[in-house]
């Protein structure tokens, strides 16, 4: 039997959600949803790119439905990063 850590679970569904983030057209608005919880949702959504080198690959928000507004972001280098805010958001 093959055990997966939860936490190679989380960057495999973070990988997967920035491989579907990065085809969406330039011109659309960039956001996948990574799940509800409550009345929030924890989102990805696109960087503007500004040239800069270590530019990041994407954010992570916590948006609250309820309030229409995007509560709390962190701004993910890598997938780890994006892992991490997905567990920090989901544990809430």
């Amino acid at each position: 039997m093959c055990r997966i850590s939860e936490n190679h679970f989380t960057e495999l569904r973070i990988s997967r959600a920035y491989s579907n983030l990065v085809r969406i057209p330039l011109d659309d608005t960039a956001i996948i949803s990574l799940g509800r919880i409550g009345n929030g949702e924890i989102r990805m959504r696109r960087v503007s790119k500004t040239g800069v080198a270590k530019e990041p690959l994407f954010i992570i928000d916590f948006f609250d439905h309820d309030a229409q507004l995007s509560i709390d972001s962190r701004v993910c280098h890598d997938i780890a990063d994006g892992a991490a805010a997905f567990e920090d958001y989901a544990s809430r």
